[in-house]
């Protein structure tokens, strides 16, 4: 069997020559002797996380750094909750932390992701490795190691965006060890999994790592079809000069869940899982980026990380909506005038299909950075000096339907989902045509210094600087199918704003630390990729702050650690509409802001119990000012922003080859956004829920083990994400069976 946790290596001759020189001279016996073999056991490199719940580094701050030092609260889901609980993807990962709702797009996609109130997907504080990722494409986590998640303005970090915090995901890399793990699930609803991670010692100092995913589930009608393939390699591993080049490839050909339109502006109670779509939905994208990086470490105990990632992402959705109606609907496919209000649903109840807004769009992007971190001593006092440059280049095509008929969507009934449907009348589809283009430019220069003021005290200071361009066109079409390109409306963007962040740090002991700190962030017009106009553009950047009071605390010997945190985080620079400079510019006169309560806990309680639990509180989200056409909504709350949302998940290990485990996820009462004020809906809701998940695991041997999951025991309907109209339900009741074997 191949080496895995553990290693034998043999010394080299000179080594044992001496050690049997040594022995002689010690005993006074004559050095001509026979020794037995001198064999070193080692432990193996093992990916972090990947064994525990519990991690105390984190990567997302630039560099490997302690959490502890970071004065901000950080989240890390490590590959071990992933793989335990199942988490398939990026957003099922994200439903086990709190604070974090999605919603859905008028598109059905659902990307746009919250987090203490404000949005982070759609304004590119996704992050692959600490570079952006910001294309809306469907995040497998077959080659995430971990996800991190930092709460709270970090734009001093990661330039624009980063209000509500930002979301890492860290890839797995080649480690100096011969490891092959291959995994295979299958489950409820046609559902099978395979994931292959094969790691290949190469040499002294390198090694080849090759990550494969395919996935595929019928799912009552809203089919899974997807796959991957992560390879990359590493040399210089252990050495001054570290390099990792590699590829990612991932294609995706799902039928999405349909939506469903709220009845009485309540969630409708269909089942969860029943599929209303029909067969012309789809949900394509294709994901491929090569990525390469540098990590040189200096004699005087500096470093500097170098990276390069550069890919292009495509993405084309077109989904349904069903709505409930009072009587037969007409033959083209809606409610007839009249028809009465449906305020509960049984098996007979008519539901409409509508097509929801079909979207397609590719995104070239190419992102460079560079970091240096040093410690060292100066003017009597420790420093810890971060500095770093980073530069992007991006590029989108955004493409609409080219004005024919798309077809009609058949009506159905609550209790015939996933009938079969196509579209009936003369359209086959939506026919493309380009719609708008996106072009930009960004570099930042960023500089941080933490210094160690008193053997308990630290104080951090940093200061970012960026310079945004972009160029933006709108094409126009006469209308109807073969309408001709009547012009193009061109813009263009230019920003170059400052970030800050400070912290003071209290450790009076290495199990202890509490932190204040306080950030800011800004967000650009060109935030969506797709809303820039003569108005906004004229318009500077948005701006947010975020004061936070914290403490990171471990118990039992380090093997539970605990986070809590107070937050206040704001927006108060934020673009609003007002009729008397509606044709030059937007003002920025809005404000809004959110606050809170976040606790954390993960780790041992005993040998044989571990827990990971994360909950977040917040009682305060207030539209505080907007301009004089959204003036209605300020004192309401901000949308997309339960009171209560958190997560757990317990293990316990009965013996040495039993393992028991159960958790949930859920949030209060959640509502969506209303119009453009970010206020939430005061006609539509969905009700609080608990989703329950339970696992049980048996290994044969250390390096074969069998696993049995049931997720959504209770088979609890519930929305999942949410827009004006409609919400998407979240996943049904799913039994999965895994046999995973490493060698």
């Amino acid at each position: 069997m191949a080496k895995t946790a553990r290693e034998q290596s043999t010394f080299p001759l000179g080594a044992v020559m001496l050690a049997a020189s040594v022995g002689s001279w010690a005993q006074g016996i004559p050095g001509e002797q026979t020794l037995k073999p001198v064999t070193v056991i080692e432990k193996a490199e093992a990916p972090q996380g990947k064994e525990a719940l519990q991690t105390k580094k984190t990567t997302i701050g630039k560099g490997n750094q302690d959490i502890r030092d970071i004065p901000q609260s950080i989240t890390v889901i490590t590959e071990k909750l992933i793989d335990d609980v199942k988490l398939d993807t990026l957003r099922d990962a994200l439903h086990y932390t709190a604070g974090i709702t999605f919603a859905a797009t008028e598109n059905g996609t659902d990307q746009d992701i919250r987090l203490r109130g404000f949005p982070i997907a759609t304004t590119g504080d996704l992050m692959i490795d600490g570079m952006r990722d910001p294309s809306q494409y469907d995040r497998d986590t077959f080659n995430i190691e971990r996800v991190e998640v930092m709460r709270g303005s970090a734009s001093m970090l990661f330039g624009r965006g980063s209000t509500g915090g930002v979301v890492n995901q860290v890839s797995k890399k080649p480690l100096l060890a011969d490891q092959t793990d291959v995994v295979g699930t299958v489950g409820t609803g046609g559902y099978y999994r395979t994931t292959a991670d094969f790691n290949i010692r190469t040499g002294e100092t390198s090694a080849l790592r090759i990550n494969a995913m395919y996935n595929k589930a019928g799912n009552g009608g809203a089919n899974i079809d997807k796959r991957g393939i992560a390879p990359s390699f590493s040399w210089g591993l252990d050495t001054a000069d570290e390099f990792t080049v590699g590829l990612f490839y991932l294609k995706s050909n799902n039928i999405p869940m349909a939506a469903v339109r709220y009845v009485n502006g309540d969630l409708a109670r269909v089942r969860p899982g029943d599929f209303y779509g029909t067969t012309a939905d789809f949900a394509n994208g294709e994901a491929t980026y090569v990525h390469g990086a540098w990590k040189h470490a200096f004699a005087n105990g500096g470093e500097l990380r170098t990276q390069l990632r550069s890919g292009v992402f495509d993405r084309a959705q077109w989904s349904t909506a069903v709505g409930a109606c009072g009587a037969t609907p007409t033959a083209a496919g809606t409610c007839p005038a009249g028809a009465p209000v449906v305020t509960s649903l049984n098996p007979a109840t008519f539901l409409t299909r509508s097509g929801l807004t079909p979207r397609k769009d590719r995104y070239k992007a190419t992102y460079a950075q560079s970091d240096y971190s040093q410690s060292f001593n100066a003017m009597g006092f420790k420093h810890e000096l971060m500095a770093g440059v980073d530069a992007s280049r991006e590029e989108a095509e955004r493409f609409q339907t080219n004005g024919s008929t798309l077809g009609i969507r058949p009506a159905t009934q609550v209790g015939t989902p996933d009938n079969g449907a196509g579209l009936i009348g003369t359209g086959l589809g939506p026919q493309w045509r380009n719609s708008s283009g996106y072009s930009a430019k960004a570099v930042g220069v960023y500089a941080q210094d933490m210094i160690h003021v008193a053997p308990a005290w630290k104080l951090l200071g940093g200061v970012r600087y960026d310079s945004f361009k972009g160029d933006f066109e709108q094409l126009n079409y006469a209308a109807g199918a073969a309408g001709a390109l009547t012009s193009v409306t061109r813009t263009h963007l230019s920003n170059s704003p400052w970030s800050y962040r400070a912290g003071v740090l209290y450790q009076p002991s290495p199990t202890q630390s509490y932190h204040v700190s306080y950030g800011t962030s800004f967000n650009t017009s060109a935030d969506t990729y797709q809303f820039v106009t003569p108005q906004t553009a004229n318009t500077p950047p948005e701006k947010s702050r975020n004061l936070e009071i914290g403490a990171k605390l471990d118990w039992l010997g380090g093997a539970l650690s605990t986070r809590g945190a107070i937050f206040r985080t704001e927006k108060f620079n934020e673009r609003t509409t007002d009729a008397d400079f509606a044709a030059t510019t937007f003002l920025l006169s809005g404000k809004r802001h959110t606050s809170g309560l976040e606790l954390d806990v993960v780790g041992r309680l005993t040998p044989k119990w571990e827990i990971y639990g994360s909950y977040t509180w917040i009682p305060v989200a207030r539209i505080d000012a907007l301009g004089s056409a959204q003036a209605a909504s300020v004192g309401a709350r901000v949308g997309l922003t339960p009171r209560h949302s958190g997560a757990l998940w317990a293990s316990y290990q009965v013996d040495s080859k039993l393992r028991i485990a159960a958790g949930a996820h859920g949030a209060s009462e959640n509502r969506p956004l209303q119009g453009t004020s970010g206020a939430e809906s005061t006609t539509a809701r969905v009700p609080a829920y608990v989703v329950a998940d339970a696992m049980v695991e048996y290994k044969f041997t250390p390096d074969v083990y069998v696993q049995l999951n049931v997720n959504n025991l209770t088979d609890k309907a519930y929305g999942d994400q949410l827009y004006p109209g409609f919400t998407v339900l979240g996943a049904k009741r799913q039994v999965l069976a895994t046999l995973g074997v490493r060698y």
